[in-house]
C-alpha cells in the first residue's frame, strides 16, 4: 500500500472543521488504515492576515504544509501530507511506486494532461515527499517567505505576474520541483477531492446561508456516494489491480 512506503502520514485539518475529520476517519477506515500508528491529524494553522498571499486560508495552509515538512525534516523521515477532504481510489492499495521516488502526487490537475512533469499542478491534497525532498522542500518554501528570494523564473515570465505575491501551496510546489531538478517525481492518481466547503477560499453564498448550507451539505453527501470512475482503468481497460499487500 502506498501509505507503508512513508515514516510519517499527516493529516491537515482544522479542528473546528469536525466534519472533514469524521469523513476522513471514514475514508481511513474503508482502507483499513484508521489505527496506522504513523499516522496523525495535523491541526492546520490558522492565520488573520493574507500576508503575501491572496487570502488568509492559502497563507494558513501554506504554513500547515510548511510546519509538517520541517517536522519531517528534522526527524530525518519522509511524510504523506493529506488534506482532509482526500477521497481515496481504489490505487491507493498499489505498491508499485519506484524506490528512487522524491516527490510523488497522488492527486492532481494538469495544465496539459500529456506533460505532467511540464506542466503547471493544481492539487496538494495528496503528497508525498522522502526524507531528501521533505529536507529540501522545507528549506525552499521557507525562503519563499522571504520576497528577496527570487521567484521561478518560468513563473515571473508569465503576463500579470506579481512579484510581491506567492502562489498557494500547489504553485508552490511547482516551484520547488522546477528549482530541484534533481528530485525523481512521480504522478499515481490515488485521491481525489471530496466535495465540500472550502476553508481556503471566501465561503460561496449558500454556505453563508443556514438553510442552503444544511441544502448543500446534503447534496454533497449524496454526491460522495455516487460511484466514481479508476482513471487508470478507463485509460486501459484490461489493467489489473493488485490486491492490497500486508503492511510490513
Amino acid at each position: 500500500m502506498i501509505f507503508d512506503r512513508y515514516d510519517r502520514i499527516r493529516i491537515v485539518n482544522l479542528p473546528a472543521r469536525t466534519d472533514r475529520r469524521a469523513e476522513m476517519i471514514a475514508e481511513l477506515q474503508a482502507i483499513g488504515q484508521a489505527t496506522n500508528p504513523t499516522l496523525a491529524f495535523f491541526d492546520a494553522i490558522q492565520v488573520e492576515d493574507a500576508g503575501l498571499f491572496r487570502c488568509a486560508g492559502s497563507h494558513g495552509c501554506y504554513l500547515s504544509h510548511l510546519q509538517i515538512l520541517e517536522e519531517a525534516s528534522r526527524a530525518g523521515e519522509s511524510v504523506l501530507i493529506l488534506q482532509d477532504d482526500c477521497e481515496f481510489l481504489p490505487a491507493v492499495h498499489d505498491d508499485n511506486l519506484p524506490t528512487d521516488c522524491d516527490i510523488l502526487y497522488g492527486g492532481y490537475l494538469a495544465s496539459d494532461p500529456s506533460d505532467l512533469h511540464g506542466s503547471d499542478i493544481i492539487g496538494a491534497h495528496c503528497m508525498g515527499f522522502s526524507a531528501r525532498a521533505a529536507a529540501k522542500a522545507a528549506a525552499y518554501l521557507r525562503s519563499l517567505l522571504d520576497l528577496s528570494t527570487s521567484p521561478d523564473p518560468k513563473a515571473a515570465a508569465q503576463p500579470g505576474f506579481n512579484p510581491s505575491m506567492r502562489p498557494p501551496i500547489d504553485g508552490a510546489c511547482v516551484w520547488f520541483r522546477r528549482a530541484h531538478p534533481e528530485l525523481t517525481t512521480v504522478f499515481h492518481l490515488v485521491a481525489n477531492q471530496r466535495s465540500s466547503r472550502s476553508d481556503i477560499a471566501p465561503p460561496r453564498f449558500y454556505d453563508r446561508v443556514w438553510g442552503l448550507r444544511s441544502l448543500t451539505a446534503l447534496a454533497r453527501s449524496l454526491k460522495r456516494q455516487l460511484p466514481h470512475p479508476d482513471p487508470v482503468r478507463e485509460a486501459n481497460p484490461s489493467f489489473v489491480r493488485k490486491p492490497a499487500s500486508p503492511r510490513r
